[in-house]
Order: C-alpha cells, then structure tokens, then sequence
C-alpha cells in the first residue's frame, strides 16, 4: 500500500513538471544508476562531439562510485524531485535496461532503448519462467515496450528477442552495438592505459576474468562466490605455457557483486589484479589478450577481437534450471571448461584456427552485425531529433 502511494504521488509530481517545457537535454542510464557505460556511454560520448552545446544529464545511485565526464551532470536517484523534473523536461532517454513504472513519456519525448545482452547466454525477461510471477518486472518490460520509440539491435538473434522475449512490436534500429565500436579497431594507447592504472607492467600479457552474477546464490545478505571456484595461479601457469611471456590475470566483477566484493578484500589474492572498480569494461577488454567468463555476454564482445576466448561454469546444469539459457555450451565458439582441470587442458589444447571458424559460423547463424560506427549514426538520429522534433528509424 505504501508503494502504490509513493507511485501515485510520484505520478502527479511528473504530471505537473510537465507544465514546463521539455529542453534539449538528454537522460542516460545503465545498471540503475551502478555505473556510467554501456551503449548509452558512448552514444553520449558521439554526441557530445557531434554537438556539445546539449545539455547531458546521467541518473546515479549514490550507493556505488560512479565517474562521469565533467560536461554529464549527475542526477541521484534519493533526490525525487530533482529527479521528475529532469524527466519530465529532457528531451531523449537512453537505456540500457528496462525502464520502472516509475519512467513516464510525455508528448515530445524520445526514448531509445540499447539493451545490453546482445548474443548473451541466458535468457532474459519474459523468455525466464518465473518473470511473469514477478509483477514488478513484468510491468517494467510491458512499461519499457510501451514508452519506447525505438530498439537498437546488433544481430538477428536480439531482434527475434525483442519481439519475443520483450513483446515488443515497434522499431528496430539494427545498427550495432555503440559499445563495440571500438572493439573493431586496434587502441594500443588503450591497453597502455589500463595497463598503467591497474600498475600492471606494460610487458605482459591480460587474461581477463569476467563472470556475471547468480540469481539465487544471495544469502542472507551475502554472496556465495564459491561457484567462481577459479585457480588463479594455475590459470596464469597455463597461459605462459601455451602462449609464452608473462601473463597477469585481471578479474572483473559484475556490478551487481561489487559491494560484496568488498567483503572478500577486493576479491583477488596475490595472483590476480582486481578490476571491479575500473569504470569501462570495454577498455579492459581492449587491453586482454584472452578472456574467460560464464555466461555474460561480454565474451562475445571479446570475440570480436578474435582474442582466444573461454568459458568456466561449474554449475551449468543449475543456472540452466533456474535462469534458462539460450545456448548449450557445448555449441558455442568458446572451449568449454566445468573445472580447473578442463580449463587447464582447454587453454594448453587451444586451436586458433578452428576457435575462428567456429566463430565465424556462429556470427553468421546470429546474423551478428557490427558496423563499427553505431555510436555515430545513433548520435546523429538523436542531434535530428533535438532539432526538427521527428526521426526515421529505419536501417
């Protein structure tokens, strides 16, 4: 009862911010306000270069440390009034997740949708069984399809999700993923930079550890991480073998775990590099020279680069149970490792060759399309928007 007040009050809060005229000013958010990055980071970044007399606003949640550039004002999710005037008076929202009941879309209003997943792993919304129980998220989806104007894809596969796993039924603007841009070209000055601030020597080589988080697996307050069950050191071993030089493993939490990281004194013992913290992931995968994760769908972004990449999951069967997965391991391009031991032998057996081709093959049957100038094309359709009012989304 409480909630559905605080609903209503914030309802009529937005309708009378709504007597203001809505400005040249767009909202980005990714993670709830976790972290500035994702699709809606570099949109910004294009667009602030394409025309930076835009006013940037990006919603935080004050509860994580969050960097943003000097021109992005920052706007905190406790600050309720600040944060329904700002709503009711931008003129684009851009996101990386689905929007709350509390995101309303008055006339005048556009709002792109970049979702995150791409070729991920698992399933998402309605495609997971037990969202339709969940009212809250299941309205949240029903609410993003409502007040969105368009979707952005980089493959057929995501698009087929939208339509499915959404309900969506509008625009699909299949440019690519702004986020991987980057990821086509080589950035040597990027991989000197992380090497730099995480105090790595400039000559060795990165595998980087990034695996995403369990629905099920809080506990009382606390995360069990006994299923990253990793040997970093042996890890490490194994790479120097198979690849030579001086390798040095780098971990990167999910966001969702980073407070409960804290708990494990920054989750990395003397034979790893902790990451959690270092702000763009798509840096640091810039920076690796192989990748291992679960079932995030950063491994694809990895991909991309044609880096050796791999997957570790000692609970497969269980996350399948209770998640859903679009794929089984087995079919994807990644060798597959349950245990220390198969991982070991996966990284000492790697084939460059047939990883590639099975690569390959994969993209094509996702329909994957990745232009490298997503970020650009969507800034321009936004900067079209801010000064005529109206927008054409197709491909």
């Amino acid at each position: 009862m409480l909630k559905k007040m605080i609903y209503i009050c914030e309802s009529i809060l937005f309708k009378f911010f709504c007597i203001f005229p809505v400005r040249n000013k767009i909202i980005g958010n990714t993670m709830r306000g976790r972290k500035f990055g994702d699709n809606p980071q570099y949109v910004f970044e294009a667009l602030h270069r394409l025309n930076p007399k835009i006013d940037f606003v990006w919603l935080i949640d004050k509860r994580f440390h969050v960097e943003i550039p000097d021109w992005v004002r920052p706007v905190y999710y406790n600050n309720v009034f600040k944060l329904l005037f700002e709503m009711a008076t931008a003129k684009v929202y851009i996101n990386s997740h689905v929007y709350g009941m509390g995101w309303h879309k008055r006339k005048g209003q556009l709002v792109i949708e970049t979702f995150h997943g791409g070729l991920g792993i698992k399933k998402i919304n309605f495609d997971v069984a037990h969202v339709r129980e969940t009212p809250k998220l299941a309205k949240s989806i029903v609410n993003t399809c409502k007040i969105s104007d368009v979707f952005i894809s980089q493959s057929e596969h995501l698009s087929n999700l939208y339509r499915r796993a959404f309900g969506y039924k509008g625009p699909i603007y299949k440019c690519g993923y702004p986020k991987n841009d980057k990821l086509l070209e080589a950035h040597p000055e990027i991989s000197e930079q992380v090497r730099n601030q995480l105090d790595i020597p400039s000559g060795d080589r990165l595998v980087l550890y990034a695996p995403t988080f369990r629905d099920a697996f809080e506990k009382n307050g606390k995360m069990d991480f006994s299923v990253y069950g990793i040997d970093f050191a042996r890890m490490k071993s194994a790479f120097e073998k198979k690849f030579g030089g001086t390798w040095t493993v780098v971990v990167k939490w999910h966001p969702i775990l980073a407070n409960y990281v804290k708990e494990m004194g920054g989750g990395c013992k003397s034979d790893c590099v902790d990451a959690t913290q270092y702000n763009d992931m798509q840096d640091l995968i810039l920076a690796s020279d192989a990748l291992i994760s679960d079932y995030s769908s950063c491994i694809f972004d990895a991909a991309l680069r044609e880096i050796p990449c791999f997957t570790f999951a000692t609970d497969f069967e269980e996350y399948k149970k209770d998640r859903g997965v679009y794929y089984e391991m087995e079919e994807l391009p990644f060798p597959y490792a349950k245990n220390n031991d198969e991982l070991e032998s996966n990284v000492m057996n790697f084939d460059e060759k047939n990883y590639l081709n099975k690569w390959e093959s994969f993209k094509n049957r996702m329909g994957l399309k990745e232009t490298g100038h997503a970020a650009r094309d969507i800034a321009e359709k936004i900067n079209e928007f801010m000064e005529t009012g109206c927008v054409s989304w197709d491909d």
